[in-house]
């Protein structure tokens, strides 16, 4: 076997192994990302403590049905 064949062959080796590494270390990020919205969630996630106003708009059109919201 030729030398730069050699070198091609373990830089395609290094590439492989450095892909794999990426992909366990995205896969532990991942699952921790995952644990902590379980545990956000599961403490009542985002419930404010106090009753708060809706952002929904509450004009209504002057001399039209008082139940329709534009």
């Amino acid at each position: 076997m030729r030398m730069g064949s050699f070198i091609a062959l373990a830089g395609l080796a290094a590439f492989v192994a450095w892909c794999f590494r990426r992909n366990d270390q995205l896969r532990a990020v991942r699952a921790q990302a995952r644990e902590e919205i379980g545990r956000w969630e599961t403490e009542g996630g985002n419930v404010p403590a106090v009753a708060t106003p809706s952002p929904a708009p509450s004009t209504y059109a002057p001399g039209g049905d008082p139940n329709v919201r534009h």
